[in-house]
């Protein structure tokens, strides 16, 4: 993702909010590789990664003229992701469940025998084991880089409540992973 600073940001959703021509496709360049790799992170189907992707840049293309720029663009694209993101997986599953993978490559690995692929097979089966809510605040928070009330915003949790859940997922992934590690000696 190309960061712009807040006047070019606010200029392109201006050009947006016009439809004018190659604003679109400056949309796509800028916010296409960030929202990529959200909807990889949740679903492992290129083709279902694939098809989300044009749903999600057709509904912001279809919805700019309600972002109000109270927040950051970046955190209302996002914000659309994560929202298709959730009803694909529901219609697809008829309940509310994430696939999370390939976010933990900087974690180091707990033991000398557990390579870095284990590692993540490991950490992404712990985070798999957490409620919905922890599991989405540990992805924006840890591998999406979102503050607490960027993450606030896009989930629409109190901040408060953003902290207490992150607290919580780390005591619960720490306390996992310390288990395995005691299993390992």
């Amino acid at each position: 993702m190309s960061y712009k600073s807040k006047e070019e940001s606010d200029e392109l959703v201006k050009r947006l909010k016009r439809k004018e021509e190659g604003a679109f496709e400056e949309l796509i360049e800028d916010y296409g590789g960030v929202i990529y790799k959200v909807l990889h992170t949740y679903i492992r189907d290129k083709n279902s990664v694939d098809d989300l992707f044009q749903d999600v840049f057709i509904k912001i293309f279809k919805n700019i003229h309600t972002f109000r720029e109270e927040s950051k663009l970046s955190v209302w694209i996002y914000q659309i992701a994560l929202n298709t993101t959730k009803n694909h997986l529901r219609k697809k599953f008829n309940k509310d469940i994430y696939e999370l993978q390939d976010y933990t490559a900087s974690v180091e690995p707990v033991d000398d025998d557990l390579d870095n692929r284990d590692l993540r097979e490991l950490l992404d089966l712990y985070i798999g084991e957490l409620p919905e809510n922890w599991q989405t605040v540990i992805n924006l928070y840890y591998f999406q880089s979102y503050s607490y009330n960027e993450i606030a915003d896009i989930t629409g949790f109190p901040v408060g409540t953003v902290k207490t859940y992150l607290y919580r997922a780390k005591e619960k992934l720490c306390s996992l992973m310390e288990r395995h590690r005691k299993e390992l000696l």
